[in-house]
């Protein structure tokens, strides 16, 4: 593969399109609740792994990184929150659409702050080689937690 194909930017990256794909074909799944349920688990490691390998870094590379991973972190727990509301409802009510439209809101909302500055500062301030570890990590740990 090509230099850059496991920078762990771009791997977030094509993770995000790859939530707002799921988000967007939730409405026609077969099964929305079992579809539901893999989406909120994968927001769930897709969290964990940027708190566990992304944030920590940058927090030392970049002079606003540690507020930034502290921002990042507060968001996700909004998020979790979000996404833990929807179990309150009947899976395929109209309340559960409502709080699945809530989730991905917050989601949306969280990766575009982080596609528009926090992203930008992790390569500013990583070297490729940097990024590169940080990728094979990533892709590590979706490994050991499918």
């Amino acid at each position: 593969m090509p230099m850059g194909d496991f920078d762990i930017t771009a791997l977030i990256l094509a993770e995000h399109s790859r939530f707002r794909d799921a988000f967007t074909a939730l409405q026609g799944a077969e099964d929305p609740g079992a579809a539901w349920d893999e989406l909120a688990a994968r927001l769930e490691v897709h969290a964990v792994a940027e708190e566990e390998l992304l944030y920590p870094v940058l927090a030392h590379a970049a002079a606003e990184g540690a507020a930034e991973g502290e921002d990042a972190v507060r968001e996700h727990n909004e998020i979790r929150h979000a996404v833990s509301a929807v179990a309150d409802h009947e899976p395929g009510s109209e309340s559960w659409w409502a709080a699945i439209h809530q989730a991905q809101t917050v989601n949306a909302d969280h990766m575009a702050e982080e596609e528009r500055e926090f992203l930008p500062d992790f390569k500013e301030s990583v070297d490729d080689d940097r990024r590169e570890e940080l990728g094979m990590l990533w892709l590590q740990f979706h490994d050991e937690h499918p």
